[in-house]
């Protein structure tokens, strides 16, 4: 038994260097560095909840899940091709779902690792981004935008008054105080909160002007997707366009009008147009049957 037992020794320890080696084999990427976020407030999103909002893109083998894979394939190609690092989504008109796809999108940008994703919530009337991921924002781009306003921009009437509210200049709030990781590797959003009065002139700004311009050059490899408000409600998307390279337009199947469609791709030919999502789609997209 003893000459048995010391085979049995030998054996499991000629195994083990065997054992190391295949665990470090495991690794899919061995050079890459994990993303610690310092400063950028961690949330983990709770994703049955994100399923049921129609976020569903972090899912493996899923068909409806390969179809944003797809389209994130389609617009990084073109996105690399120009050397462009922004884009917008934005619809006709509400409820096409543009935030829906703007929250798949960056997600499974996200997934790939030649990049991180930055999703920043520009509908500043109707902020949903933060909905789809179920967090709770306490303060939201409004929030940072009207949190510094300079001495020059506060004016007084000739009995006194304040025109504009000082408080706001003892109320400075860091953008990372905002910034939140939803628990999505490389995936940062900037989230919105509220209803905003008078956002096209906050969006025309020097405060956001600086913000997209210390976004955009601060990251080399990140990618900056918007979502914007619906472009034929309001001038927010006309005032902002010179924020990002490129625009998506998602269209609602049985929603939006031909005349619509056609106003809106008018609207934003002064931007490149990366393409159409048609979203609400009753037809079963092809690649299903692969499933």
């Amino acid at each position: 038994m003893e000459h048995i037992q010391q085979a049995l020794d030998k054996y499991r320890k000629s195994k083990q260097p065997e054992a190391k080696v295949a665990t470090q084999k495991t690794k899919k990427f061995p050079d890459e560095q994990a993303i610690v976020y310092a400063k950028t407030k961690v949330h983990a999103a709770n994703q049955e909840v994100m399923k049921e909002r129609r976020v569903v893109s972090m899912l493996k083998h899923d068909p409806v899940a390969e179809v944003f894979r797809m389209l994130r394939t389609k617009v990084l190609k073109q996105l690399r091709e120009n050397n462009w690092n922004s884009f917008a989504i934005t619809a006709p008109t509400q409820g096409a779902g543009k935030s829906m796809i703007a929250a798949n999108l960056a997600i499974a940008m996200s997934m790939e690792v030649n990049q991180t994703v930055l999703l920043v919530d520009l509908d500043l009337r109707f902020p949903k981004i933060h909905w789809y991921f179920d967090l709770q924002v306490e303060q939201g781009l409004s929030d940072y935008l009207t949190s510094d306003i300079p001495l020059s921009d506060i004016l007084i009437n000739p009995e006194g008054y304040w025109l504009s509210g000082i408080k706001n200049l003892e109320n400075d709030i860091p953008l990372s105080d905002i910034l939140v990781n939803p628990g999505f590797e490389r995936l940062v959003l900037l989230p919105g909160r509220g209803q905003v009065t008078g956002s096209s002139e906050m969006l025309s700004g020097p405060r956001m002007k600086s913000l997209i311009n210390d976004i955009k050059n601060h990251y080399e490899s990140r990618i900056i997707i918007f979502d914007l408000p619906p472009v034929l409600v309001t001038d927010d998307v006309l005032v902002s366009m010179d924020y990002f390279d490129a625009a998506l337009l998602v269209v609602e199947e049985g929603g939006n009008k031909p005349e619509e469609v056609t106003k809106a791709l008018r609207m934003l030919s002064g931007t490149q147009l990366l393409g159409t999502v048609l979203n609400k789609s009753q037809a079963m997209p092809d690649h299903q049957g692969y499933y």
